[in-house]
């Protein structure tokens, strides 16, 4: 039997290898290969007779031919209905031809195949006033099974998406939200939905009403996790995971799988059942999606969860660093000069623990910033900081990377901070030089970079993210500070926040030293 699922992802990739990279990204153009075709097919459950299937960004066909092809192999007779929308021309073509020769060869099979393949934004012609999805008393236009790749690129009001979203569906800053929040309106009760997106939306500001949204209205029941965040989309560099929900009240659990790479499907594949508990996050009034993908990961959501510090708790507030300098370029100097100029910190000069003001980048970036009157807003007076990196590159170690910054080793008035650094400080006074070392030894320590990545799969480490961060009782940061102070023992970092953690019974006896925290 030909493999229809290989053949139509090949005959979408012969098309679009003859466009430019800049127009498939921006027409989020990213073709499912066919092992993920394969694996989103079985996330969607049964397929009983009767069922209708959509996919609302059908490419080439991949996904539906990997559908129809479940349905051959288990040689079950049945008859659905399936349904796709496509925007591109060329691509729609394709997917139509695919379409009709999957359901010549599953009629053989005595399974019928009724199909309708539409070349129009999916979007934009559900959220017509007009359209179905509006009339509560149209039920023939809901779907049993959902499966789709959405394209990925970001939106705002002024667009076409944005105008036709506003007042209907709230809080959308990327087209693949919108495909979501528009397909759980589309799906029938019990019905299931298989994604594959971006992780981005499990954790940020923007999501926090979408993310609200979906456990309102569905139950997630899967979620698959690659580790290895390059090599399974061309072109694709954020990291995917295939997200599957059910139209029902909230389970009591959730199903987390991880495997290597997406080559690796089905056989490399790791599965745990997790509490829901688990992988619902909340700090505050935001909710966060947590993916947990080891026992260790739900041991350490259960201690961190316990602890009810915050940064506002302890008066404590984290901003950005003003400078932004292809924006104050007559502001920037290549050296200091005493009376005119301060230091300019940047990403290579945050370590962990450790603060490098000699250490000089390979592109050579400029090392000062004028004090002149009109460069002085954006000069940051000096005082005891933690200083942390808002990006970290994909191979680091570390997720969170800190230093602390201390005003009686830095004998300049102001200094200056490069956009790409965070820096935490207290409001109404100055952080202790204990104090600031304490909080930096937490925030480097492989306990609390882990439960970061738990809930993040990002490489920026942005502001919201700090603000929610669970914190220990003030004595034990405290502790921490005094005991990494005492001479050279940041080679001992993790083994003093764990031990000091566990003396103060904020970790079980038992619970590891962990310094790695790369294995998902």
């Amino acid at each position: 039997m030909v493999d229809l699922t290989t053949a139509s992802f090949e005959l979408g990739m012969s098309l679009l290898k003859h466009r430019s990279t800049g127009y498939r990204k921006a027409a989020g153009q990213f073709l499912t290969p066919p092992t993920l075709a394969h694996f989103a097919a079985e996330q969607l459950g049964t397929i009983q007779n009767g069922s209708r299937v959509l996919d609302p960004a059908i490419g080439s066909g991949t996904l539906t031919c990997a559908v129809i092809e479940r349905l051959i192999q288990a040689g079950q007779p049945l008859e659905i209905w399936l349904e796709g929308y496509e925007i591109d021309p060329e691509l729609c073509r394709i997917a139509e031809e695919m379409l009709q020769q999957a359901t010549d060869v599953a009629a053989r099979h005595g399974i019928r195949v009724h199909f309708q393949v539409q070349c129009c934004d999916f979007i934009l012609e559900k959220m017509k006033p007009a359209a179905p999805l509006f009339d509560t008393e149209q039920t023939n236009c809901s779907y049993s099974h959902i499966i789709v790749n959405p394209p990925y690129f970001k939106i705002n009001q002024v667009t076409d998406y944005g105008r036709a979203a506003k007042g209907q569906i709230k809080g959308h800053t990327n087209i693949y939200t919108l495909f979501m929040a528009l397909t759980m309106k589309l799906l029938q009760p019990d019905g299931t939905a298989c994604f594959i997106v971006p992780r981005s939306f499990c954790s940020g500001t923007y999501f926090a009403d979408f993310r609200q949204q979906i456990i309102s209205e569905t139950s997630p029941t899967s979620v698959h996790v690659f580790e290895a965040r390059e090599g399974n989309f061309d072109g694709v560099l954020q990291e995917n995971v295939v997200f599957s929900f059910q139209r029902k009240p909230l389970a009591q659990r959730i199903t987390i799988s991880t495997s290597p790479t997406l080559t690796d499907l089905p056989e490399q594949i790791t599965i745990r059942e997790v509490d829901m508990q688990h992988f619902l996050g909340k700090r505050g009034k935001k909710l966060f999606f947590r993916l947990p993908t080891h026992e260790l990961d739900e041991q350490i959501l259960e201690a961190l969860d316990s602890w009810s510090g915050t940064l506002y708790s302890y008066d404590l507030e984290v901003s950005t660093g003003p400078i932004v300098p292809f924006r104050l370029r007559p502001f920037l100097m290549d050296v200091v000069e005493v009376g005119k100029s301060v230091p300019l910190l940047w990403l290579h000069h945050v370590k962990a623990q450790t603060l490098l003001l000699n250490a000089v980048n390979g592109r050579q970036k400029p090392r000062a910033f004028s004090t002149a009157p009109e460069a002085q807003p954006w000069l940051t007076p000096t005082a005891n900081y933690v200083l942390l990196r808002r990006f970290t590159a994909k191979e680091e170690a570390r997720r969170l990377v800190a230093a602390p910054f201390l005003a009686d080793n830095f004998p300049y008035p102001w200094v200056g901070l490069e956009n790409h650094l965070n820096y935490i400080y207290r409001k109404n006074n100055s952080l202790t030089a204990i104090e600031a070392v304490g909080i930096a030894g937490l925030l480097n320590c492989g306990l609390l970079d882990r439960y970061f990545r738990i809930g993040n799969g990002n490489t920026q480490v942005n502001a919201t993210e700090l603000r929610a961060m669970p914190l220990p009782a003030w004595e034990v940061i405290c502790a921490v500070g005094e005991r990494l102070s005492a001479g050279n023992m940041t080679s001992y970092l993790d083994e003093i926040v764990t031990d000091t953690l566990k003396e103060h019974d904020l970790l079980p006896k038992i619970f590891p030293i962990i310094k790695e925290t790369r294995f998902a």
